[in-house]
């Protein structure tokens, strides 16, 4: 129920936001222009991380990621695509963004990936060997042996 709530208060204010801009300026009122921030996933499995970022209309030229003490960033800028004598009253957002996240210690730095395909930047993060998650095989002795080793 408090989700519900949320959205709604959400929508409500979406709501009143375009109809203070629509309503509230002179036709021909310039609009603040809200940033763009890429929506993200974080999936790990046993041999890696993969994260992927949502960057349609952004080109590879434009992306740039870093890998400085465990932190890995992701910076960019969508640009807009219209001409400066136009005026866009409702539509998507443009401009820089950074995201920054901290790595765990399993992640191996050196074997990091990138890859950019239909407007959604996939990077993968694979971790160390020694990280995985290995099977420990249980050997099992007979009572004869046991006594043995207790008793040398």
């Amino acid at each position: 129920m408090l989700t519900a709530l949320n959205r709604f208060s959400q929508l409500e204010r979406y709501f009143d936001q375009v109809m203070d801009d629509v309503m509230g300026r002179p036709i021909g009122g310039s609009l603040v222009a809200s940033s763009f921030e890429p929506q993200s996933d974080v999936r790990a499995n046993e041999a890696e991380v993969v994260l992927t970022f949502d960057v349609p209309g952004v080109k590879q030229s434009e992306l740039e990621i870093r890998l400085e003490n465990r932190v890995l960033t992701l910076k960019g800028e969508r640009k807009y695509a219209g001409n400066a004598d136009e005026q866009a009253w409702l539509g998507r957002r443009y401009g820089s963004f950074s995201t920054s996240l901290s790595l765990p210690d399993s992640v191996d730095a050196e074997r990091v990936t990138a890859h950019l395909s239909d407007g959604v930047l996939t990077v993968r993060l694979p971790k160390h060997e020694r990280a995985r998650a290995r099977k420990i095989a249980i050997s099992t002795n007979s009572a004869d042996s046991d006594t043995k080793q207790l008793g040398q």
